[in-house]
């Protein structure tokens, strides 16, 4: 387990030092108003800082129990991750709203046991509460899919 703390925190350190890079080069604050690069690297930072700590305690713990990536109850968790990239997909090519509303349901009734209506609605719901959030509150366009 310690060899894969070192890798996970050497990965997600490059990772968030990549993001930072770009996010740099993105537009400036102006008035007082946030750039788009503000909350990736706040994110890329915080990234940062949990990757060290990671680093950190591999160093100075002396667990060395293996670590096992194709056990039974992992399967779950690699299930869900490629059905994350599907949805990254389907996002780029049918729309934010549709492919939110496919994932959030898939996931509601994949983990968890509710009826086929709440499931939707809170779907629906939450789906229509990030985009608002992003187009009215924070006026950041959708502009990619052939769908809303």
């Amino acid at each position: 387990m310690k060899k894969g703390n070192l890798i996970f925190a050497g990965v997600f350190s490059a990772l968030a030092i990549f993001i930072m890079y770009f996010a740099m080069q993105l537009p400036k604050a102006r008035n007082g108003v946030p750039g788009p690069g503000y909350w990736p690297i706040l994110i890329s930072v915080v990234m940062l800082v949990a990757a060290i700590t990671v680093g950190i305690k591999a160093f100075t713990t002396k667990d060395d129990t293996p670590l096992v990536l194709g056990a039974s109850d992992h399967i779950r968790v690699y299930i869900a991750m490629g059905l994350l990239i599907v949805y990254l997909l389907g996002m780029y090519y049918i729309g934010f709203g549709i492919a939110t509303f496919v994932m959030l349901y898939g996931f509601i009734t994949w983990f968890g046991k509710y009826t086929w209506f709440f499931r939707a609605l809170m779907a629906f719901a939450i789906t229509a509460v990030v985009y608002s959030v992003f187009v009215y509150v924070l006026k950041v366009p959708f502009r990619f899919g052939i769908l809303f």
